[in-house]
């Protein structure tokens, strides 16, 4: 079991202008996943979203782009420049972006489009979804093999969406963890990148962890309510 300090947000972003806190710390090496290891986390609250998971024919009926912003905003109440509105317009401009040259990228606006959009990245239908969660019983250490896995992460909106990617090479794992203060357990998933020799060399991870661009694994936890998506097959099954 992984002890954790109180303290640290969710996923940064891939910017070199995001600041470097170590009160915020989210990366970590993959060697400090070990038995007695204190890691600085705190694990953010989810993003919520007021009108909650749309079923799929009522999200399929908005649009969802950039230039149909407007009337969103005026078909759901929100005040053109309010907080809330350029809340929104990240969030599409973060979907709009087409991510790096290897990655497969989409947005979900119902839980039908999610599943199949990481069934559609992962090449099956048999597929498996990871959240960190907060469990009566602990568990153990448990590895997933994989080649790329895809990550789900929430994103401001008034109805839930999730912006997807695929991780590229990458090792997963379940892991456990006990609150050094509080003694409270809880149970996460973390995704160490394997492959990084494409990334910005002013990613915020290098800059935390002191490393650079295809250097060792860069591994952070997946923070509450974010989906990391696995072939089911991977259970089980140590890539290490």
């Amino acid at each position: 079991m992984l002890p954790y300090p109180r303290a640290g947000p969710a996923l940064a972003r891939r910017t070199a202008e995001v600041a470097v806190d170590t009160k915020m710390a989210v990366f970590f090496r993959e060697e400090a996943l070990r038995v007695g290891q204190s890691l600085p986390f705190r694990f953010p609250a989810a993003v919520t979203a007021p009108l909650g998971l749309l079923p799929r024919h009522v999200a399929d009926t908005i649009p969802f782009s950039s230039s149909a912003l407007p009337g969103v905003l005026a078909l759901l109440g929100v005040a053109e420049g309010s907080a809330q509105a350029t809340r929104m317009q990240d969030t599409l401009g973060m979907c709009e972006d087409p991510g790096l040259e290897w990655e497969a990228k989409f947005c979900a606006t119902s839980l039908e489009a999610l599943v199949e959009g990481a069934q559609g990245v992962l090449g099956t239908k048999d597929v498996m979804e990871m959240i960190s969660s907060v469990p009566s019983t602990g568990a153990p250490l448990q590895p997933y093999a994989g080649d790329v896995f895809v990550g789900c992460h929430q994103k401001e909106y008034p109805y839930t969406v999730y912006m997807c990617h695929s991780t590229g090479p990458a090792r997963a794992y379940e892991v456990e963890m006990e609150g050094a203060a509080s003694g409270g357990r809880v149970t996460l998933f973390a995704v160490c990148h394997t492959e990084t020799s494409e990334w910005d060399k002013d990613h915020v991870a290098f800059r935390f962890l002191g490393t650079k661009p295809g250097g060792p694994p860069v591994c952070h936890v997946l923070p509450y309510g974010h989906i990391l998506w696995a072939k089911k097959d991977s259970a089980g099954h140590s890539s290490a």
